[in-house]
Order: C-alpha cells, then structure tokens, then sequence
C-alpha cells in the first residue's frame, strides 16, 4: 500500500516564517543597540563617579563589557527594510527589557541595593520615567549611582520618542489623532524615521543642556544641575535629595524647573518648529493653546483652594505643582496630600489627562481628551438634534470615524487599566481613594500621587504599580499587537500541531 503524501503546504507560509524571522532579528538589533546605548552611558556614570573607585569601576567595568559584546554583535544582524508594526513593538518591548536588566545588574554591582526586586523595580520606574524610586538614603549614594539614576530616566524619555517616530508610518492612528500644522504629522506627511529621530536628537539635546545651564546658574552644583535636567526634560522626576525640589528651597531653582517642565510637556514636533525659529507657526497649534490654557486655569484653581494653607506662597507653590502633574514630571511638592479634597482631585484630573501629544510624558494626553470631549458634545447634540450632521474637529482639521473608534477603545482600556490597578492595590492593603489617584499616577508615569502613602511600598503594590508603569511607557496598543501576534502564532502552532497529528500517527 503506497504510503499517502505529504499535504501540500499552505500558501503564506513562508512569507509568515519571512516575517517572523524579520521581527526577531529586529527585536535582536534594538536589544543589542539598547546594551550599546547603556553600555555607553554606564561609561559615563562611572566617570562622572570616579571620587569613588569600587561603584565607579563597577559601572566602568559593566558599562565596556556590554557595550563591547553588543557591538560586535549588532553587526551581524540584518534589519528589515519595512517592518511591520507588531516587529517595532516587540522590538521596543525587547530594547526596554533589555535596559531594566542592565540597569539592575549596575545597581547589585554597585551595592546602590542588596534586593534583586529593590533594583528590578527601580530600574522599572527609571525607564519608565516614574519618580516611585525604592532605594533608601539617596544622599548617601555615590555619585556615579546618582547619574546613572538620572540617566535612565533621560534614555527612557527619549526611548519612548523614538518609538512613537518609528510607529509613525505604520500605525499612527492608534498612536494620535491627526492634528493641526504645529502638532503631530499624519501617516502621509510622517517624514523617515531617520530623520525624526535626528530631529528628536536636536531638540531633546538642545532643550537638556539649556535645563542643566539654568540650573547651574540658579544654583545647583554641577551634578545636580544634569541629573535634575535629565529627570525634568525626560518627565521623570528622580532627585539626588529627599523632598523633591523643595530640598534646595530656592525660588530661582523652582522657577527653572517649572519653565523646563511645561516646555517637556510640549510636543517634540511643536518645539522643533521653535528650534527652526518659525515662532509664529506655534501659535497656530490648537493644542499647544489648549495646554496653556489648562496649565493657568489649574494653577488659578489650586492657588485658590490652597490660598489659606500658604497666603501669597500658595501661587509659587501651585504654579510648581500643577506643572509637574500636567507634564507628568514626579517631582512631588511638599504637603500635597494634606491639601483640601477639592485640590486633590483637580491634580488626579490633571496627572491622568497629561501633555500634549509627542511628548516623553504619559497621561491621556490632551489631543485626545480634546477630542474626547468633541465626540462627547457631538453624541449630544445628535441625541437632542439627530437629523443633524456635526463633525468633530480639533483646531480647524476635522477628525475622521476610525480615529474616534480608536479613541473610544483607547478610553475603555485606559478606564479598565486603573480599575484593574485600584482594585490590586485595593486588595495589597491601600485604602480606595489611595488607590485610585496611585493608580493612575504610575499609569500617567507621574509617580507620586495625592492622598497615596508610595513611602514604603511592599511585595504587591510593587507589582501592580510596575504593571501600571509599563503599560503607562509602552502604551495600550503596541502591547495589544504583541498580544494578538502571540495568540496568532499560538493558533498556528496548534493548527500545524493537528495537521501533522494524524500524518505522523501513520
């Protein structure tokens, strides 16, 4: 009896294979191009550090090793010409884990901590550009520690850039709302990735070094001056000193941080038209006015409700304040979580809506709020009127029906993601209204939160506050396209699985 053939293969499968394979070689370049980029800056650390020769060599000795491996390793690896979007995105998530590990071992190695889940979730935060930072005693640090500290955040920032401008040509509804000519570019006029990144590089860079500058001349020692840069253009929030910006007690370093903070709010692109000198072209830009505005009717507003704590202070205070959350910069002001309810929850307003678009800061972002509100005053008027044709509109452009389909989806998971974390660290042992205003600060990437005791956080508020963190940096859909790729391949797997079950039992 002859045996039976085989089946014939399916059309498409070597094309899935083709793609599969381009997606982890792309996954191997970004992870072995974040070793490099640490690598360097573990360098770097280590000779900002020098004054103390053990954390320094550690860093010096880490920093070479993966840098080195990594370089000769990137190489040899060939990176697709057109990715796909799930590839960026496994990409990215590979490049992240890739900087949280190394991070952690610069922490062990420098004895910054002795907890493998102390430097974990340091690193976490630190990439994240979260301020819920575990390591005990920051002053007593070395200084080569406190850089790197700063300096994840600042990587993690631009990180974050440079995967919204690699999304850009491939999935840029689920990313933004098309907007007007100061804001984000559309798919069609999204320039190469090459250049954005080039233009990111210029404005980051630039904005950094006239943070550090200022700093130095309000004040601050040279060390302080980078670190705090880094953390306040990247929207982080780390400090060298426990009390936040309240430590130096200085009006002139307060007022540095609050202009570099509502600039770090603003979009790259919005700040790469004031880097080519088109200042009138900034005006034009619903959103950017739209952000203004909101940062003055929050700081009237918290200056009122808080004007019997602190008389005239109170508008310093709630200038400094409604900035940091806006921007979602974790430099947390003192006395905030003793402030009237009402206060308290005109921050949570403020920390879960964020910046603008384009930004390395998280929150709801106000390009989509914006809309959000539009699509909820149309939904209205059709139920009062619904003979009438209202189209929602941001600035002058109007928005079509798929990007609000996104935008409604983008809500349901935003809102199911701090109920999720409200009822984890509801279960970890923190009283609701705690809960509620964490959860949606480490999914803002802000980091502390009003009316949250973050102090002293144990085993599951960690977790939960490190899921809420990275959802916050990666964001809901390119995780979601990991997702959906992996049950895809899952499925495969087990339909092949069966296909080949019965020709193998014969």
């Amino acid at each position: 009896m002859r045996a039976p053939a085989d089946p014939p293969a399916r059309r498409g499968t070597a094309g899935r294979r083709t793609r599969s394979r381009a997606s982890t070689d792309l996954a191997l370049w970004a992870s072995l191009w974040a070793s490099v980029v640490c690598g360097l800056g573990l360098v770097l650390s280590g000779l900002v550090g020098l004054g103390d020769l053990a954390p320094a060599a550690a860093l010096l000795g880490l920093g070479v090793g993966c840098s080195a491996v990594a370089g000769l390793c990137v190489r040899r690896v060939r990176v697709p010409s057109h990715p796909s979007p799930m590839a960026i995105f496994a990409a990215a998530c590979s490049a992240w884990s890739m900087m949280i590990l190394i991070s952690t071992a610069a922490y062990l190695l420098t004895g910054a901590t002795g907890s493998l889940p102390d430097a974990i979730f340091e690193s976490i935060a630190g990439f994240c550009t979260t301020n819920l930072s575990v390591l005990p005693q920051l002053e007593s640090l070395p200084a080569a520690v406190l850089f790197w500290r700063a300096l994840t955040q600042w990587l993690g920032g631009f990180a974050a850039l440079a995967l919204l401008a690699g999304a850009f040509p491939l999935y840029v509804p689920a990313l933004v709302l098309p907007g007007d000519i100061a804001g984000l570019p559309d798919r069609a006029s999204a320039p190469p990735f090459g250049t954005q990144l080039r233009r990111i590089a210029v404005v980051y860079g630039t904005v950094s070094a006239l943070c550090a500058a200022s700093y130095a001349i309000a004040g601050m020692g040279a060390l302080d001056a980078f670190s705090y840069s880094f953390t306040t253009i990247s929207t982080g929030g780390f400090g060298n000193h426990p009390g936040g910006l309240e430590y130096f007690d200085s009006t002139a370093i307060e007022s540095v941080a609050t202009v570099f903070m509502a600039l770090a709010g603003v979009s790259v692109v919005t700040l790469w038209w004031a880097v080519r000198g088109r200042w009138g072209v900034l005006w034009q830009s619903f959103e950017l006015r739209a952000y203004l505005l909101v940062l003055a009717v929050g700081i009237a507003a918290v200056a009122a409700l808080t004007w019997s704590d602190g008389g005239p202070a109170a508008l310093r205070r709630a200038a400094v304040t409604v900035t940091a959350v806006s921007s979602s910069t974790g430099f947390e002001p003192a006395g905030w979580s003793g402030w009237s309810w009402g206060a308290q929850a005109v921050l949570v307003a403020l920390i879960a809506t964020g910046g603008m678009a384009g930004t390395a800061g998280g929150g709801f972002q106000m390009r989509r709020a914006i809309a959000a509100a539009r699509y909820a005053y149309r939904e209205l008027v059709t139920e009062i009127h619904p003979h009438t044709v209202h189209v929602v509109k941001i600035g002058r452009r109007s928005v079509a029906e798929r990007p609000l389909a996104l935008l409604n989806g983008y809500q349901i998971l935003f809102a199911t993601a701090v109920l999720a974390g409200v009822f984890g660290l509801s279960l970890a042992g923190m009283d609701l209204w705690g809960g509620a205003s964490a959860s949606i600060s480490a999914l803002a990437t802000m980091g502390p939160a009003p009316g949250a005791d973050l102090g002293a956080l144990e085993g599951g508020e960690r977790i939960v506050l490190a899921v809420m963190m990275v959802l916050g940096r990666l964001s809901f859909f390119p995780l979601l396209v990991l997702a959906r790729g992996a049950v895809t391949g899952t499925r495969r797997l087990l339909s092949a699985e069966r296909a080949n079950g019965p020709r193998m039992h014969s």
